[in-house]
C-alpha cells in the first residue's frame, strides 16, 4: 500500500487547458446533442426520428474510442470520455443514457483486459441500437441489485457482481417479460430501472453466463470496484452535462426576458442566483475532470466524495433554476423541466453507488 504521505493531497491536472483532440471530441458530441437531443426536451421524438438519431449517434464512433490501441481503437481515457458523455447530456438524460448505457461495462472490461472476447466489428453494436450492456448496482442492505437496462434492444446483456463482491459475470439478458427476473420500479424513456433479487439472478446466471471477470487490473483493483467507479464517473458526467445546459438556458432566459422594464439579468438578485449556479456547475465540472484524470489506482474515497458532491450540487442547481424561472412565468413547457421527471432517479443511482463503494473504502484503509 502506498504511504499516505507520498500521495498528492488532490489530483490536480498539470494543466486545465484542453488539447486540440479533446476540443474536437467535445465539439463533435456537442453538435450532435444540439441537433438531435436538445430538441427532445421540448417534444418527444417519433420512433422514426429516434432510429435516425441512433444511426447518427453511431457515427460518433464511441466504440472505436473505447477500444484499446492494439485492437484498432483510440483507447480514450476516463477524462476525455467524461467530456463526451457530458456533452451528450444536454438533452434528456434518459436519451443520452440509452445511447451510451454500455460505456461503463466496456470501460470496465477494457481495464481488466477482457475486451478480447468481442470481435472488433461487434463493439459498435453497443452503440447502434443492436445490443447493450445493462448496469447493476448492488444493494447490500436488501440483498438486491438495481439494474438499468434498455427495453429497446433485442439481444442485451447484463454485467453483475457476485455476492462476495469480488468478481463480475456477463450474462445474456432475457427478452421474455415472463422470464425476466426483475421488477420494474421506474420507466425512464425506453430504459427500465429494475429491482432484482440476487438469489433470483444467481439461480439463472450459470446457464446464461458469457464470461466471468475475476482478474484484478494492473494496479491491483478488483473488477467490482472498477465497475462501480466507472458507473459513478459516468453518472457524474451525465449530471454535470445536464447542469451545464440548465445554466446556459438560465443565462439565455435571463437575457431575453424582462421584469420592470429591464432584462432579468440586470436585477441584482437574479444575477447573484445565476452566478451561484454557474460557479457550482463549473466547480463540479473541474472536480470531475480532476478525479477522472487522476493517476491509477483511483482512491475510492475520492470517487465517493465526487459522487456525493454531484448529487447535492445537481439538486441545488435544479432548485435555483426553478426559483429563477418560477418567479417569471415558469411552466412545464420550458425545456429543462423535461428533466425533472427523470433526473432524480439518476441522482438516486449515484447514492446507491456511494453506498456500494463503502466496503472498498474500508478495505483500502485497512
Amino acid at each position: 500500500m502506498q504511504p499516505f504521505a507520498s500521495r498528492p493531497p488532490q489530483p490536480i491536472p498539470e494543466s486545465w487547458a484542453w488539447t486540440d483532440e479533446q476540443r474536437d471530441l467535445y465539439a463533435a458530441s456537442q453538435r450532435f446533442a444540439r441537433d438531435r437531443l436538445v430538441p427532445l426536451l421540448s417534444a418527444p421524438a417519433s420512433d422514426e426520428v429516434w432510429q435516425e438519431t441512433i444511426r447518427l449517434a453511431a457515427t460518433l464512433e464511441l466504440g472505436t474510442m473505447i477500444l484499446p490501441a492494439h485492437l484498432g481503437g483510440m483507447a480514450i481515457d476516463r477524462h476525455d470520455l467524461a467530456l463526451v458523455v457530458s456533452a451528450l447530456a444536454a438533452g434528456p438524460l434518459e436519451r443520452a443514457a440509452e445511447l451510451t448505457i454500455s460505456v461503463p461495462a466496456l470501460m470496465t472490461m477494457r481495464a481488466h483486459d477482457a475486451l478480447g472476447w468481442l470481435a472488433v466489428h461487434d463493439i459498435q453494436d453497443y452503440f447502434d441500437g443492436k445490443s447493450s450492456i445493462a448496469w447493476t448496482v448492488p444493494d447490500s442492505a436488501s440483498a438486491t441489485l438495481w439494474r438499468l437496462r434498455s427495453k429497446a434492444v433485442t439481444r442485451g446483456q447484463t454485467l453483475w457482481s457476485s455476492i462476495d463482491g469480488q468478481k463480475l459475470a456477463l450474462i445474456e439478458q432475457l427478452n421474455d417479460p415472463k422470464l425476466s427476473q426483475g421488477k420494474c420500479v421506474a420507466t425512464l424513456g425506453t430504459l427500465c430501472l429494475e429491482r432484482v433479487g440476487v438469489d433470483e439472478l444467481g439461480a439463472t446466471a450459470p446457464c446464461m453466463t458469457l464470461m466471468t471477470l475475476e482478474q484484478r487490473d494492473p494496479h491491483g483493483v478488483c473488477p467490482v470496484q472498477t465497475w462501480l467507479t466507472e458507473i459513478g464517473l459516468y453518472l457524474c458526467a451525465l449530471s454535470i452535462g445536464a447542469m451545464q445546459h440548465s445554466v446556459q438556458f438560465a443565462l439565455d432566459y435571463g437575457t431575453s426576458r424582462q421584469a420592470f422594464k429591464k432584462p432579468l439579468m440586470a436585477h441584482q438578485l437574479v444575477a447573484t442566483r445565476l452566478a451561484d449556479m454557474l460557479i457550482a456547475t463549473h466547480g463540479s465540472h473541474l472536480f470531475l475532470r480532476s478525479v477522472a484524470s487522476a493517476r491509477a489506482p483511483l482512491p475510492v474515497s475520492l470517487v465517493r466524495q465526487l459522487v456525493r458532491h454531484i448529487v447535492a450540487t445537481s439538486a441545488d442547481v435544479n432548485r435555483k433554476l426553478v426559483q429563477f424561472c418560477g418567479g417569471h412565468g415558469y411552466v412545464e413547457g420550458l425545456p429543462p423541466a423535461a428533466r425533472f421527471q427523470t433526473n432524480h432517479w439518476f441522482a438516486w443511482l449515484l447514492m446507491r453507488i456511494d453506498s456500494a463503494l463503502a466496503p472498498f473504502t474500508t478495505s483500502a484503509q485497512s
